[in-house]
């Protein structure tokens, strides 16, 4: 059972590769803004260590630098990473069968790199949290150890560099996504997401746009789920009353 769990630890890190070295060009971003925010090396890695965070680890490290009060940059985090609870949510029926010491220590490692990789992989392979730890293990040390490297060298990266982790960054989760849309539901609840998401982020202030597409693309594919569910059940109906 163990060498079992390690081997999919180990099939989650190999899977996010691709992604853990395009998450490194933010981490290495995340570095030269801690450095221009004046924190020690020590701070740096500590936010990475500890928080783990990302686009918040990035977002606090520009409150600090503009002088925000530690409340404020707490509710800032907090509504950043609101949107983990919509993946928690829907990767917990995959894991329901976890203990809640595997849950605990898995959801720290949860990002939207991992989650991403994790769902693609739960919808061909048995899940297991083994695989989800494995995965995201892969993005904390990429993000950490880049985020150290951005500290010192990160100015010597030149923009055009960055332009091609961007890119690497979408099409690598553009190629895991397109192939989970297979239903009608799913269609429309991406179609809604990316309406929503690129509106909102045009008109909608901070990061709430991302939390509303995310309630309201559910509830988009939740509906037409229902919908397609009904009108099988009412046809069923026809077909055994006229039989």
């Amino acid at each position: 059972m163990k060498s079992e769990n390690a081997k999919q630890t180990i099939n989650g890190f190999i899977d996010t590769v691709p992604l853990g070295i395009s998450t490194s060009i933010y981490g290495l971003v995340y570095g030269v803004m801690a450095a221009n925010a004046g924190l020690n090396i020590f701070e740096t890695i500590a936010m990475s260590v500890f928080v783990f965070a990302g686009a918040s680890q990035m977002t606090a490290v520009q409150m600090i630098a503009i002088g925000s009060g530690a409340l404020s940059i707490i509710l800032t985090v907090f509504i950043i990473n609101l949107r983990h609870f919509l993946m928690a949510a829907s990767l917990a029926p995959y894991l329901k069968n976890e203990s809640v010491t595997k849950k605990m220590i898995t959801s720290f490692f949860m990002t939207d790199e991992s989650y991403a990789v994790t769902y693609s992989q739960f919808q061909k392979e048995p899940p297991t949290s083994s695989y989800f730890l494995g995965s995201g293990l892969n993005i904390y040390l990429f993000w950490g150890s880049s985020g150290a490297v951005g500290y010192f060298f990160g100015n010597l990266i030149s923009a055009q560099m960055s332009y091609v982790f961007d890119f690497a960054f979408v099409a690598a989760f553009i190629g895991m996504i397109v192939p989970m849309v297979k239903t009608k539901p799913a269609v429309v609840t991406v179609l809604v997401s990316a309406v929503i998401s690129i509106v909102g982020s045009l008109y909608i202030p901070g990061k709430w746009y991302i939390i509303i597409a995310g309630l309201f693309a559910s509830f988009a594919g939740f509906l037409a789920s229902e919908l397609i569910e009904k009108k099988k059940q009412k046809e069923k109906g026809v077909i055994t009353y006229e039989y």
